[in-house]
C-alpha cells in the first residue's frame, strides 16, 4: 500500500527532475547558447538518462523492496543535484574547448562554433546530468513495486504514483521559470530543489520526520560567493536574466581602442558596441541597418521607426545621428538587456521608447504605422523563426507606411551555399514589392524590402546626397560594391511559414559545409 511519505517522495522527485532539466538549459547558455540544437541535446540526453533509470529502478526495486533503500538512491540524487552548479562551470568550460584546435586563430563569429556547440554541449550534458537524472528515473518503478501489495490493485497503485510524479514534473517546470531563477538565480535554484529532495529522502531513510532538517543543511551553499561564470579580460558586468546570460566587456573595436561590447549567452556575436571615445566612428553591420531610410522616396521624412531587437541601441544611435527628427520604438524581449543598454550604451536617448516584449507580439498588439521597421533580433547565430515567416512579413506590411522600408540582419557564411539568405529573401519577395541584398560584412547579409518597386541604386543615390554624418559616412566608399540586389538561386528556395521555418537547420548546414 502506498504511504504518504512514498507519495511525497514521488512528487518531489518528479519536480526535481524537471527543475534540473529546465534550469540545466540556463546553466548551458553561457557556454553553448540556447538554440534549438542545444535544447534538443539537453532534452534528448535527459530522456535517455530517465529511460536507463526506469530500467534500473524496476530491477533494483524487486531486489530491495524497501523505502529505506529507495531513499538512499534519492538522497544520492539530491547530493549530486546540489553539486551540479558548483562543478558545472569547469566541466562546461572544458566541454566548450573540446574542439578548441578548430577555433585557434579564428574569430568566435566563425561557424566552427556550431561544431563546438554540438560536441561540447553533448559532453557537458552527459558529465553533469547523467548520474542524478538516472537515479531520479529509478524512483517511479521502484515506488510502484513498494506500493503494489496484490495484483488486483496494481493498476490503481501505478496510476496514482505516476500521476503524482507527472504533477510534480509540472510544478518543476513552472517553478524555476516563474519564481526560483528570477529570485535566486541558476545556482541557487539547484540548491533549493536539491535540498527539498534531500529533506524527503532523509525522512524516509532514517524513519523520523525530524530528520527533514538534514535537507536544510545544504541551504548554506546558497550563501557561498557566486564568483564569475565566464571570466574574461575587460569584464565590466556579468548578469543572469530570465532570458539571457549577459556580459558587458571593454575591449578594442576596429579603430576604437576601448569600447563597450554587449555579449549574450555563449558570446558568439557582439549585440551592441559603443566606443568610449565619441569621436571614433562605430563601423559594422549597425551602420547598414541604420541606412534603411535611404530606400524611402524622401529619407528625411523618416519619423517613426521600429527596431525589433533593440539590445543596447547601437543601430538606434546611428540612425538618429543621420535622421535626428526620428522617434524609435525599440522592442527587446529581455528587460535586463534594456537596463544594461541604458547604463552602458545608447538606450537613454529620449527619442528611444523601449518596450519589453516579443517583437511579433508587439506588432500584433499595436495599430501604429512605421516609416522603417528593422529586425535585428539574433539569438546568435540564429534569428527566431517566427520573425522570418511569411505570416510575420504580412504583419510587418500591415504596419508599414506606403513608402516604408523593412530590413533584416541575416547571418551568413562566405564561400558556401546561401540557403538561409535565399529562404528569407524568397519569403520577403512574396509579400513586398522589392527586396535588395547588401553584402554587409563577412558574417552578415542585410535584406532591405519596400512596399513598392524600388531600384536598388536608390540607397547609394540618397547616401551621396545626404550631408556628412558620422554614423553613415563609412558606407559612402563601399555601398555600391556591397549592393548585390537579388540573392542568387532564391527562386528555388523554400518559402518560410510559421508551420515550417528551418532557419536554425539552415545555419548549421552552412556551418558544416564551411568546416568541410
Amino acid at each position: 500500500m502506498s504511504t504518504p511519505l512514498l507519495q511525497i517522495l514521488v512528487f518531489v522527485s518528479g519536480a526535481t527532475v524537471m527543475a534540473v532539466e529546465m534550469t540545466g538549459l540556463r546553466l548551458l547558455a553561457p557556454f553553448f547558447g540556447t538554440s534549438l540544437l542545444v535544447t534538443t541535446i539537453l532534452i534528448g540526453s535527459m530522456m535517455a538518462f530517465l529511460s536507463l533509470g526506469y530500467r534500473l529502478g524496476g530491477a533494483y526495486g524487486d531486489r530491495s523492496p524497501t523505502l529505506r533503500a529507495l531513499c538512499s538512491i534519492t538522497g544520492a540524487a539530491a547530493g549530486l543535484t546540489l553539486l551540479i552548479p558548483f562543478i558545472g562551470q569547469p566541466i562546461l568550460r572544458a566541454a566548450a574547448g573540446a574542439i578548441r584546435p578548430l577555433l585557434e586563430g579564428e574569430r568566435l563569429a566563425e561557424p566552427q562554433v556550431a561544431i563546438a556547440m554540438i560536441i561540447g554541449g553533448l559532453l557537458g550534458t552527459l558529465a553533469l546530468f547523467a548520474a542524478p537524472v538516472t537515479l531520479m528515473g529509478m524512483v517511479s518503478p521502484w515506488a510502484v513495486r513498494l506500493a503494489v501489495k496484490d495484483v488486483e490493485n496494481a493498476g490503481v497503485a501505478a496510476g496514482k504514483l505516476y500521476s503524482l510524479s507527472t504533477f510534480g514534473s509540472i510544478v518543476g517546470s513552472f517553478l524555476p521559470a516563474l519564481a526560483l531563477v528570477p529570485l535566486f538565480g541558476v545556482r541557487n535554484t539547484f540548491v533549493v530543489v536539491g535540498s527539498a529532495l534531500l529533506a524527503v529522502s532523509a525522512v524516509g531513510y532514517f524513519g523520523a520526520p525530524k530528520h527533514a532538517t538534514l535537507g536544510a543543511l545544504a541551504l548554506p551553499l546558497a550563501l557561498l560567493p557566486q564568483g564569475l561564470i565566464r571570466p574574461m579580460d575587460g569584464l565590466v558586468v556579468e548578469k543572469e536574466s530570465l532570458y539571457h546570460f549577459i556580459q558587458v566587456v571593454i575591449e578594442p573595436y576596429g579603430k576604437c581602442k576601448e569600447a563597450y561590447h554587449l555579449y549574450l549567452n555563449e558570446g558568439v556575436g557582439v549585440h551592441s558596441v559603443k566606443c568610449l571615445d565619441p569621436k571614433v566612428e562605430t563601423r559594422g553591420t549597425w551602420a547598414y541597418m541604420a541606412a534603411a531610410p535611404l530606400f524611402k522616396d524622401d529619407p528625411m521624412t523618416t519619423k517613426e521607426v521600429l527596431i525589433v531587437g533593440l539590445a543596447g541601441g547601437t543601430v538606434a544611435r546611428q540612425l538618429l545621428e543621420a535622421f535626428p527628427d526620428a522617434h524609435i520604438d525599440g522592442v527587446e524581449i529581455d528587460g535586463e538587456v534594456v537596463r544594461i543598454g541604458e547604463q552602458y550604451f545608447d538606450n537613454k536617448d529620449p527619442r528611444i521608447t523601449p518596450y519589453v516584449m516579443d517583437g511579433r507580439v508587439f506588432l500584433q498588439a499595436t495599430d501604429k504605422v512605421y516609416d522603417v521597421i528593422l529586425v535585428d533580433a539574433y539569438r546568435q547565430p540564429y534569428i527566431p523563426f517566427h520573425l522570418t515567416s511569411v505570416e510575420w512579413w504580412r504583419e510587418v506590411k500591415r504596419h508599414l507606411a506606403r513608402d516604408g522600408v523593412v530590413a533584416i540582419n541575416v547571418a551568413s557564411v562566405r564561400g558556401v551555399s546561401q540557403d538561409l539568405t535565399q529562404m528569407i529573401y524568397h519569403t520577403m519577395r512574396t509579400e513586398l514589392g522589392s527586396v535588395h541584398l547588401v553584402d554587409a560584412t563577412t558574417s552578415n547579409d542585410i535584406l532591405f524590402g519596400t512596399m513598392g518597386v524600388t531600384p536598388k541604386e536608390r540607397i547609394a543615390e540618397h547616401l551621396a546626397a545626404l550631408p556628412r554624418v558620422k554614423g553613415l559616412d563609412q558606407l559612402r566608399p563601399v555601398i555600391r560594391e556591397k549592393l548585390t540586389g537579388e540573392v542568387p538561386g532564391w527562386e528555388g528556395a523554400r518559402v518560410l511559414t510559421d508551420d515550417q521555418a528551418p532557419v536554425e537547420m539552415a545555419w548549421e548546414l552552412m556551418a558544416f559545409e564551411y568546416v568541410q
